[in-house]
Formats: structure tokens, sequence, C-alpha cells
């Protein structure tokens, strides 16, 4: 992945809501068969390797978790590890 990239995606955090909601495993072949993409194409976006972002898919992705494109798509400077929001520690 080249490092000036600042577009990333959070489908592994979706996948594990979408797993909470629904009370099941969704395998990465469950996804891309359910939301009708192909494997390869879901595999680039869990490595955050996309180089150009299709349009069909991200209706597809979108219609598949019932969410808009900017709940999928994060733009940060600060790499891949910040577009996921961090858990604050709990004191006692």
């Amino acid at each position: 992945m080249s490092t000036d990239m600042a577009i990333y995606n959070k489908l592994k955090i979706l996948i594990a809501q979408k797993e909470l909601r629904e009370g099941r495993k969704l395998t990465y072949r469950t996804v891309a068969e359910e939301a009708k993409i192909s494997i390869s194409v879901l595999a680039e976006y869990m490595s955050q390797n996309v180089k150009r972002f299709d349009a069909e898919t991200l209706q597809k992705l979108c219609r598949y978790f019932g969410i808009q494109p900017g709940d999928l798509l994060v733009y940060t400077d600060d790499g891949p590890e910040a577009a996921t929001p961090k858990q604050k520690a709990v004191r006692k």
C-alpha cells in the first residue's frame, strides 16, 4: 500500500457490527456472496488495498450494510489506524 493514501474504509467494523446485530458469524465469502461483489474485491477492501473506489461496488456495499458512502470511507492523514475509533480506558 502506498504511504500517501489518505482514504481508508471501515469495512471490518461494519462487518463486526452486522455480526452483532444479526447474531451470526460472517465469513468473507458470505459477505461477498450476499453483497454480490467478488471475493477478490472484498479482500482488497479488507486489506486497505483499494486503488480506485468503483461506484457500483460502493453502491452494493452501502445497500448490503444499509449505510451511506461516508459511513464506509474515511479521510485521514494519519494512516489506517486513525480511521478506526479507539476505545478509551475505563478508570475505576
